[in-house]
């Protein structure tokens, strides 16, 4: 059986979720929507390993309307259930489902097979549909390939790295680490997406990352760029303004 608080946790982490409570209200709206309409046997198993928390919609059997065959039709429901536009009930239908996938393996055959092709891609494919979710209210980042990370390293020659993440060694005196420190803080703040960083024997590195998807996105290559302003800045002696 999936474990509740952990498959809470699993859709909060995820980049577009902003809370636990937000995770919580989109796990049971897309329960609620998705399984009274998947296929049967796909249904018996889904109750079987769903949580009791969430188990009273699968067994709704009388109300079950198999043959979920336009995304747009989950999003709104979906949508609905949690007062919030249909993109973003599109986006955090596909986050649910891609953990309860996770969870649970043996459900992921059954539950594509079902979904629209949108949301079966989030099932069988997660990595790459949460690259692929980057229009709408979400605001989710874009997975790069090697190629395209490449190109962006062409760019930022000082970064080193791969698909996975990318870091930054910057070497300055100590008492300009705290300003560097503090200036890419604020950067993250604007951006909703921090980096991570490590004080060195002769300045910080700077790791960039998007760990819901654990991969470079574009928003890290932004905030890459950001980083890159702000070690100009502040290595010359200058202090970036709030």
């Amino acid at each position: 059986m999936i474990a509740y608080q952990s498959l809470v946790d699993h859709v909060g982490a995820h980049e577009g979720v902003g809370d636990a409570e937000e995770a919580r209200r989109a796990i049971g709206a897309v329960v609620s929507v998705v399984a009274p309409r998947v296929a049967p046997d796909t249904r018996e198993r889904l109750h079987a390993a769903l949580p009791p928390a969430l188990q009273g919609p699968a067994e709704q059997e009388g109300a079950a309307e198999t043959g979920l065959t336009d995304s747009g039709d989950v999003a709104r429901r979906v949508a609905r259930e949690l007062g919030r536009r249909p993109e973003r009930g599109l986006y955090l239908a596909g986050v649910v489902l891609s953990e309860i996938a996770e969870s649970s393996p043996d459900l992921r055959e059954g539950l594509a097979a079902s979904l629209p092709e949108e949301l079966a891609a989030w099932v069988t494919d997660p990595v790459g549909a949460a690259g692929r979710s980057d229009t709408g209210e979400s605001d989710a980042p874009s997975r790069l390939d090697e190629e395209t990370l490449r190109a962006a390293l062409g760019r930022l020659p000082d970064w080193e790295g791969d698909t996975h993440g990318l870091t930054r060694t910057v070497r300055l005196p100590s008492d300009r680490v705290r300003p560097l420190v503090d200036a890419v803080e604020r950067i993250g703040r604007d951006m909703n997406h921090g980096a991570y960083h490590e004080v060195t024997d002769d300045g910080v590195a700077f790791t960039v990352r998007t760990a819901s998807i654990r991969a470079v996105t574009t928003r890290d290559i932004e905030l890459a760029e950001r980083i890159e302003q702000a070690v100009a800045e502040v290595g010359s002696g200058g202090r970036p303004g709030p």
